[in-house]
């Protein structure tokens, strides 16, 4: 993999000149060597499309696609990119917020890479039990495999109490019991697992219950 240091800085300065904004649309790379050749993937979080307040952020119509823009323009594209939640900023309105998603959905297709694994975050899914985000991305939470790396992603958002939920954690619990106790394991959740700062719901509930199942723990 060769990405250099300019060019990584580029992307990450992007992501971090929107956060001060905001309006995040932080973007990371992980590359790993596993007998398989090296990897990069990049992971691109909260860009509350349709979010409108130029206060905050005087260029909100303009940041997601100038973050597209510049992953396209990188000399080595990455395997796949995971948006890891808040695509789309919170409306009561459900036209509105099936329009939103529409155009987030839309805007997608301008990315080089194709590979693309979304989940929600409680933007775009706690008003309605991630009804519409369904409608235009399937399933909230799901499994995948990289060269060598089994990816889970969790949906802690969906429920409007900031949990998991018994029956996805059973879930989580039967794709565990799947793999090898060798197994190299990268769990996505869009809150985090713990009580990071509950007062902004910063936090999951159940969170707990996840993080100790012992086929997570042996990993």
């Amino acid at each position: 993999m060769n990405i250099d240091r300019r060019e990584f800085l580029k992307i990450s300065g992007l992501g971090t000149a929107v956060l001060v904004l905001g309006q995040t649309c932080s973007v990371f790379g992980m590359g790993r060597k596993m007998g398989m050749g090296d990897f990069m993937f990049l992971q691109i979080s909260d860009t509350h499309w349709g979010f409108n307040d130029p206060r905050i952020n005087p260029d909100y119509a303009g940041t997601l696609k100038k973050t597209i823009a510049a992953v396209n323009s990188m000399n080595v594209q990455p395997d796949f990119i995971m948006f890891t939640g808040d695509l789309t900023h919170t409306t009561d309105d459900p036209k509105e917020r099936r329009r939103r998603l529409a155009e987030f959905k839309d805007i997608l297709r301008t990315l080089k890479v194709q590979n693309i694994k979304l989940m929600p975050g409680e933007h775009d899914a706690a008003l309605d039990y991630a009804e519409a985000y369904k409608e235009y991305f399937g399933e909230t939470h799901y499994t995948f495999r990289h060269k060598g790396i089994n990816f889970i992603v969790l949906d802690n958002v969906s429920d409007p109490t900031s949990s998991i939920g018994d029956k996805q954690l059973q879930w989580l619990d039967d794709e565990l019991k799947k793999l090898d106790r060798n197994s190299r394991v990268i769990v996505f959740a869009h809150r985090p697992l713990f009580d990071l700062y509950p007062q902004w719901d910063w936090f999951t509930r159940d969170g707990s219950k996840a993080v100790e199942l012992p086929c997570l723990l042996k990993t």
